[in-house]
C-alpha cells in the first residue's frame, strides 16, 4: 500500500524531541546500550568461515545498513569472483518504525554512551537485559488505544508502540468523528496484512463492539433510519441494524412513516438478543419522545404562572372545548372561554393547527392540568356597552338563541340583549318568538332598557313602530264594512285580518244567520270575506266582528204597532196592584216623594 512520509523521517526531527536532563539522559543512554548487547548475542558463538588454501584472507568490509538484520559482505579478492547477492527483503512493520529516528552525530554519541557506561560490569548489563519488558503484537479481535501518525488520501496509520504500526481505510471514520495526526483512536485488531506487514484494523468495529458491550434494556441510542418493511422502520446503529415498530415511531399515529428515512433519530432499546453473534434489536423511539416530552412538562410547569400569555397550537377539538399545545403542555381552552359572546360548536372559533395567544387561567401542578381562555386576550366588550347601547338606540342584531319567554339577539361579540315576546308586536298574541323570528335572522331593534350591573339589555320590535290602535277606532267606524282574509280559526270564531297588523274577532253567533256547528263549515283559513264592524276596543286591542245579515230596517205602520205595544204594557204594570212599598213613577223621579206621609 501506498504510504506518505511521516513527521518522524530521516528528514524531519519528531516533534517529541526535547534537550533531555542528565538523568533522562544517562537513563536513556544505559537502555540504548542493553540494546546493542542484546543485538550482540554471546561472544563467539559463530565462526568465522577460514579463507581457502592459498588464498589471502578476506578483506571484506562489513557494513550495517540502518533496518538491516544481516550485514551485505561485499569481496575484494581479484582472484575470486563475486558471489550473487540476494534480492533484499521487503521492510517489515518494526523495521520501519525502527528507521525513523535522528541520525544525530555518531561521535557525540558515543562519547555520551561511554560516559553513562563507566562502571558498569557485563553481570549490570545481563541483569538490566533480564528486566527490559517484552512488546507482543496486539491479539486479533482485541480493542486497543493507538496514535495516528499518518493520514493519507485513501487510508490512515496508527502507532501502537513498540515498532507496532496498523492500517485501516479512512472509510472507518464514523461520519461524526473528525481526527487529526496525533490524536489518540482506539480501533479493534482484524489482523495482519500479509504484503504490507502491517496490522489490519477497524474502528467501526471497535464502535460496535463498545455499543455491544453497553447494549441493554432501556439505553437510548442514535441511528439512522435507513429503511422500512410493513412492520416498521430498519434503523442502523453504529453499523448494527435494530428495527422500530410502526406503532413506537412516534407518540401518535402516524399514517406515512416513510417520511423518516433518512434521518438520524434517537430510540430506546426495548429488547436486546445476540443470537449466533447476531444481534436482534427492537427499539422504541415512541419512548424516547414520552421522555423527552416528561422533561419538557416538568420543566414547562416550573414556569407556568396564571395570567401568563402564550403562543400555543390547537391539538384537538371536543364538544366542550379544544387542546392547545402550549410548548410541550397540553392545556383545556373551554368552549365558554372561547369568546365573550354565545359559541355552539368549537370548530366555529378555533380549528386543528391553528396557531393562537391563550391565557393561562389555572395552572393544577398535582394533576398536571393548565386551563387557558381565549377571551381574556381581548377586552370585554361589556366595559364600554352602557356607553353604546343607551334607551332608545335602534341597531341590528343577530339572532342566536330562542327561548319559550324571547329571542337573544348578539349585538357585538359578548353582547346579547333580550328580545321579549311581548316586545315583537303590537298586534300579534305571539305565543312562540319562531312565529316571527328564527335563530341567524338579522333584526333591526331598539333599545328599550339597560342594566350595567347585570349586564342585561331588553330590547323592542314594538318600539321601531307606532302603536297601531291608537288610530284604530277613528279608522274603523261601527258598522262600515271592510274585506279581509281569514287568518286563522278557533272553536269559538275566526279572525279576519283588517291591516295595520290588527285582526278582529267574528264570534261563531255572528259568522251566519243561521245555526252553525262549527266555525269551517262556513270559513276556512285564507278564504277572503267581508265582515262588519261591531265594535272597537283600543285599551283591550279587540275588534269585534259579524258575518251575519242585518236586520230590515222596520215600516211606519210596524213602528207604530211597536209603540202601540210598548205603551200597553206599560199601562199594565202601572195598573198592577202592589204589596207594600213605594210607589212612583219613574218619569216623575225620586223627587215626587212626600216625606210626610211617611211620618210616625
Amino acid at each position: 500500500m501506498t504510504m506518505e512520509p511521516t513527521p518522524d523521517s530521516a528528514e524531519n526531527k519528531p516533534e517529541s524531541e526535547h534537550k533531555q536532563t542528565p538523568g533522562e539522559q544517562e537513563q536513556s543512554n544505559l537502555a540504548a546500550a542493553t540494546d546493542r548487547a542484546a543485538d550482540a548475542g554471546p561472544p563467539d558463538t559463530e565462526p568465522e568461515t577460514p579463507a581457502a588454501p592459498g588464498e589471502k584472507p578476506d578483506a571484506a568490509a562489513s557494513v550495517e545498513k540502518p533496518g538491516a538484520d544481516v550485514p551485505d559482505t561485499v569481496s575484494t579478492s581479484p582472484d575470486v569472483l563475486p558471489q550473487k547477492r540476494p534480492s533484499p527483503k521487503p521492510p517489515t512493520a518494526a523495521e520501519i518504525a525502527a528507521s525513523i529516528v535522528d541520525d544525530g552525530d555518531d561521535a557525540a554519541l558515543e562519547q555520551d554512551v561511554e560516559a553513562a557506561m563507566a562502571g558498569v560490569t557485563e553481570a549490570d548489563l545481563a541483569g538490566a537485559v533480564t528486566k527490559m519488558p517484552t512488546f507482543d503484537e496486539p491479539a486479533k479481535d482485541s480493542i486497543v488505544q493507538g496514535r495516528i501518525a499518518n493520514i493519507g488520501s485513501q487510508d490512515a496509520l496508527v502507532d501502537f508502540g513498540a515498532k507496532s504500526l496498523g492500517s485501516m481505510p479512512l472509510a472507518e471514520f464514523g461520519k461524526d468523528e473528525t481526527y487529526a495526526v496525533g490524536d489518540s483512536i482506539e480501533v479493534m485488531i482484524l489482523g495482519e496484512d500479509p504484503r504490507s506487514g502491517l496490522l489490519s484494523v477497524s474502528r467501526r468495529k471497535a464502535r460496535q463492539a463498545k455499543v455491544l458491550d453497553a447494549m441493554k434494556v432501556g439505553l437510548l441510542v442514535d441511528g439512522r433510519v435507513v429503511g422500512m418493511n410493513k412492520g416498521g422502520l430498519e434503523v442502523l446503529v453504529e453499523g448494527l441494524r435494530g428495527f422500530i415498530p410502526a406503532s413506537q415511531v412516534d407518540l401518535r399515529f402516524v399514517k406515512d412513516i416513510s417520511s423518516l428515512i433518512g434521518e438520524n433519530i434517537r430510540a430506546e432499546v426495548t429488547r436486546f438478543e445476540l443470537d449466533d453473534d447476531t444481534p436482534n434489536i427492537v427499539l422504541s423511539r415512541r419512548k424516547w419522545l414520552l421522555r423527552e416530552e416528561a422533561e419538557r412538562k416538568k420543566k414547562l410547569f416550573e414556569e407556568l404562572e396564571v395570567g401568563q400569555t402564550r403562543r400555543g397550537k390547537v391539538r384537538s377539538t371536543a364538544d366542550y372545548g379544544a387542546f392547545v399545545d402550549i410548548g410541550g403542555v397540553d392545556g383545556l381552552l373551554h368552549i365558554r372561554d372561547m369568546s365573550w359572546g354565545r359559541v355552539n360548536k368549537a370548530e366555529d372559533v378555533v380549528k386543528i393547527g391553528d396557531e393562537i395567544d391563550v391565557m393561562i387561567i389555572k395552572v393544577n401542578h398535582e394533576h398536571k392540568k393548565v386551563s387557558l381562555s381565549l377571551k381574556q386576550t381581548v377586552a370585554n366588550p361589556w366595559e364600554k356597552a352602557a356607553e353604546k347601547y343607551t334607551a332608545g338606540t335602534r341597531l341590528q342584531g343577530r339572532v342566536v338563541r330562542l327561548a319559550p319567554f324571547g329571542a337573544f339577539v348578539e349585538l357585538e361579540p359578548g353582547v346579547d340583549g333580550l328580545l321579549p315576546i311581548s316586545e315583537m308586536s303590537w298586534t300579534r298574541h305571539v305565543r312562540n318568538p319562531s312565529e316571527l323570528v328564527k335563530e341567524g335572522d338579522v333584526v333591526e331593534v331598539a333599545v328599550i332598557s339597560f342594566d350595567d350591573e347585570k349586564r342585561r339589555i331588553s330590547l323592542s320590535l314594538k318600539a321601531l313602530a307606532e302603536d297601531p290602535w291608537t288610530m284604530a277606532a277613528a279608522k274603523f267606524e261601527i258598522g262600515s264594512k271592510i274585506k279581509g282574509k281569514v287568518v286563522r280559526t278557533t272553536d269559538f270564531g275566526a279572525f279576519v285580518e283588517l291591516g295595520d297588523g290588527i285582526d278582529g274577532l267574528v264570534h261563531i253567533s255572528e259568522i251566519s244567520n243561521e245555526r252553525i256547528r262549527s266555525v269551517t263549515d262556513k270559513v276556512k283559513p285564507g278564504e277572503e270575506v267581508e265582515v262588519r264592524i261591531l265594535s272597537v276596543d283600543a285599551e283591550a286591542k279587540r275588534v269585534s266582528l259579524s258575518m251575519r245579515q242585518p236586520a230590515a230596517e222596520p215600516t211606519r205602520e210596524e213602528l207604530a204597532k211597536i209603540e202601540t205595544d210598548r205603551a200597553a204594557a206599560e199601562k199594565k204594570r202601572k195598573d198592577r196592584p202592589t204589596r207594600g212599598g213605594i210607589s212612583f213613577g219613574w218619569d216623575e223621579g225620586l223627587g215626587s216623594l212626600d216625606p210626610s206621609k211617611f211620618a210616625p
